[in-house]
């Protein structure tokens, strides 16, 4: 008996040893665990992969959802009748109290804009681009008011009252509801506007020019493209295939053409004659006194020298004079030719912009006198490098370099 209980139990064993090896044999390592690969470097060429950068998890939470930025009120449209569209002619304003011989510095006139159609009826509904501004023109004032649109066809305009003297109300409508519908249903349907020419140029000097945009589809072919993303925001790009050279062999791009994106209803409400123009006037002039027994002719509030990083009231500020006054902090100006020369003695000045920022590029020109405005300087293009570092730039003269705005993404 004790025999047969031993064989049992050495069985036992070797059935648990085996198994153990067995075990052993099938049952990888940490060494051998095949974990799934770890995430790969978003390069600039051919990037394929669709994964949000870093860049998006630190903005802050309000920014997360940009469209609740783009709210706008419904619009329904003019089924088709350009004259039920908002017409500048016909709209009126008026003040939202009665009239007062003077008003105070530094009070607010609040005045109430009803939008009518081209026929003179007032509209139901809200979704128009209003402007209003009170000019000084003795006092070379201005300053933009506050629109607040209702969303049943009327707004209230609130506008600060900043400087002493007489003031005019100024009210333009930029685009009627409609024309605000067009731009919406573009934007939203159309991806793309226009489109760029991408240029491609192999080692041996090979070269090829194809169509690129933001939206592949606005590419024109139906073939492969070649896609880029940039390193910093994510952003895609896309050109169709070259015919022959790889995608790698981009070398830069340059505007091509308006595409067609609008109808003849369209371009109708986006017409010269209906965006843009001023309102009749609807309130005479106004005469700003100031407070009792305060001698002082502009309404600014204590503030701190400018520095970045501080938060912008509304409106920022207004000009007095053809100065502009912050209102969220003490700035500096700068209105003769030797005090601006005194700022940006030894200092280089690069601007990168557009035609509005080329207006300052030739404003410096025009208005300061420097030994270096000469030759190619003199051409509101894009100074070259060797203009900036050639010989005859006296010592302590500033240097300022614009040029147009950048490629639309950093490949």
């Amino acid at each position: 008996m004790w025999q047969i209980n031993g064989y049992k139990i050495l069985a036992v064993v070797l059935v648990f040893l085996v198994w153990m090896l067995c075990f052993r044999m099938y049952w990888p390592d940490s060494t051998t665990i095949h974990r799934p690969p770890g995430p790969h470097p978003v390069f600039r060429h051919a990037s394929k992969s669709t994964e949000s950068p870093p860049f998006w998890d630190s903005l802050p939470q309000e920014l997360t959802n940009l469209t609740s930025l783009l709210y706008w009120p419904p619009t329904p449209g003019d089924g088709g009748d350009l004259l039920a569209s908002t017409s500048p002619q016909t709209s009126t304003y008026h003040l939202r109290g009665p009239a007062q011989a003077t008003y105070e510095l530094g009070g607010l006139l609040e005045v109430i804009l009803v939008a009518r159609d081209h026929w003179g009826r007032p509209k139901s509904h809200g979704g128009d681009l209003f402007q209003a501004r009170l000019l000084g023109p003795e006092s070379k004032a201005g300053v933009p008011g506050d629109v607040q649109d209702l969303e049943n066809g009327t707004y209230l305009v609130s506008i600060p009252l900043l400087w002493v003297g007489k003031a005019q109300v100024q009210m333009r409508l930029i685009h009627s509801s409609e024309a605000v519908g067009v731009l919406r249903r573009i934007w939203r349907e159309k991806r793309a506007t226009v489109d760029f020419r991408g240029y491609f140029q192999g080692m041996k000097g090979a070269k090829e020019t194809v169509v690129c945009n933001v939206d592949p589809h606005s590419t024109g072919v139906k073939g492969p493209t070649c896609q880029y993303r940039d390193v910093v925001s994510g952003e895609l790009w896309f050109c169709a295939q070259p015919p022959t050279l790889p995608c790698n062999s981009l070398v830069g791009h340059s505007a091509g053409s308006y595409l067609k994106v609008t109808t003849r209803h369209d371009e109708a409400l986006l017409a010269w004659n209906v965006t843009d123009k001023l309102l009749p006037q609807g309130i005479p002039p106004i005469l700003v006194s100031p407070a009792a027994h305060w001698n002082i002719v502009l309404a600014l509030p204590p503030r701190p020298p400018c520095h970045p990083g501080l938060k912008s009231p509304k409106p920022s500020g207004f000009y007095y004079q053809n100065t502009w006054h912050s209102l969220s902090c003490s700035g500096r100006t700068f209105p003769t030719a030797d005090s601006i020369l005194g700022c940006l003695a030894g200092r280089v000045v690069h601007m990168i912009g557009d035609s509005t920022l080329r207006q300052w590029w030739e404003y410096l020109r025009d208005t300061v006198p420097c030994e270096w405005w000469r030759g190619e300087a003199r051409d509101t293009r894009a100074l070259r490098k060797e203009d900036v570092n050639r010989e005859g730039f006296a010592e302590g003269n500033p240097r300022v370099w614009w040029r147009v705005g950048q490629d639309a993404a950093s490949l």
